[in-house]
């Protein structure tokens, strides 16, 4: 399970997503590099801790509409949270 916060942000990109888990190893000599989706744009995390990572969410050209919001550890495999931002 993923905590994600906040749930929602500015239009213009640049709001900070904390991310909590459990697991997040960080190893880029493994091709193991955390990323986000929101909608269908990608952006590379910030690996905090084993249990914390951190985004930045792009600019939303869908005004007020949600996007899908995952996480992945190789930016190929996704999570299925069904979480929204």
């Amino acid at each position: 399970m993923l905590y994600k916060h906040p749930n929602y942000g500015v239009d213009v990109g640049g709001t900070a997503v904390e991310i909590v888990g459990h697991t997040f190893l960080y190893k880029a000599e493994y091709g193991v590099v955390p990323h986000c989706k929101f909608g269908d744009k990608i952006v590379r995390a910030d690996f905090d801790s084993t249990v914390r990572l951190v985004c930045h969410a792009p600019p939303n050209d869908k005004t007020g509409i949600p996007l899908s919001f995952e996480v992945s550890l190789n930016g190929v495999d996704w999570s299925t949270t069904g979480q929204t931002f």
